[in-house]
């Protein structure tokens, strides 16, 4: 019997299907392949002495499976896990997801399992964010007091500068650094620049002069200044790392030991020709 239109369209489809999940699980095995080449000796090693059939374990699998999770920066997926793992089926993985979560509760941990985005995060439970923001704060104060500084050293010592300026000495974006200063009444607006587009000009403040304890700008240490202190504070030799090994010879001398002139050169102070009795 001649299949129909629909059937055909049908199996048609299912083989496109199939081809196109041979392609994806070809394309796969290549970029592993070529992952594992990439990877040195000792990664290589890792990696190919993992044993799947250890994943029968239930309780090994467990931990792999949250490994994973721990691991990884973003919500991953059950589709995810199943490519690492391999022989985990999806119900599996979202099994034994479901167990960590309960564990988790269970243990009244500080952390929790999501589901976020179709996939499985580790995030630390909402109480505890509060003491996280503070943390964070500290981290970022340390920060700004240290961009704070370096935008000030700046200015201190070069100003007037626009932000550009500032920006191309920094190496980095002062716009939001900027504005705090501003804010502290640390810097403030000078002028414009006679370029185009004409942008702000900053210098500093009596209230630098005044929180640094300096009568005008030129109180600021100069840079040889800076120098000297730093090359006191800090040994180079010992900033370096480097050690005095040996003594290099000076012009016409030879060191102990060698050869010259058809004469034994010894070390200063012992006999030529003695030698020592038992």
């Amino acid at each position: 019997m001649k299949p129909t239109a629909a059937q055909e369209r049908e199996k048609q489809a299912k083989l496109k299907t199939l081809r196109k999940e041979l392609d994806q699980e070809i394309q796969e095995q290549l970029e592993e392949k070529n992952a594992l080449e990439d990877l040195t000796g000792a990664q290589k090693f890792q990696i190919e002495s993992l044993r799947e059939e250890d994943l029968q374990d239930l309780k090994k699998a467990k931990r792999v499976v949250e490994a994973l999770i721990f691991a990884s920066s973003k919500p991953l997926t059950p589709a995810e896990i199943r490519k690492v793992t391999k022989v985990l089926t999806v119900g599996q993985i979202e099994k034994i997801a479901a167990e960590l979560k309960e564990d988790y509760q269970a243990s009244g941990r500080c952390f929790e399992l999501l589901e976020i985005a179709g996939g499985y995060e580790l995030s630390t439970q909402r109480e505890f964010a509060p003491w996280i923001l503070k943390i964070e704060l500290q981290r970022k104060a340390r920060q700004a007091t240290q961009s704070a500084l370096e935008t000030l050293a700046i200015l201190a010592y070069q100003q007037p500068l626009t932000r550009a300026e500032i920006e191309a000495l920094r190496g980095v974006d002062t716009s939001g650094v900027l504005n705090t200063l501003m804010e502290k009444n640390f810097i403030k607006i000078v002028g414009k620049k006679e370029v185009p587009g004409r942008p702000f000009l900053y210098g500093t403040t009596e209230k630098f002069l005044e929180h640094f304890g300096l009568k005008a700008l030129q109180d600021l240490p100069s840079i040889d200044e800076i120098r000297q202190r730093v090359d006191r504070s800090v040994k180079k030799d010992e900033l370096i790392g480097t050690k005095k090994i040996v003594d290099v010879p000076q012009e016409g001398e030879s060191p102990a030991g060698h050869v010259k002139g058809g004469e034994i050169a010894t070390p200063e102070g012992s006999a030529e020709g003695s030698s020592h009795n038992p």
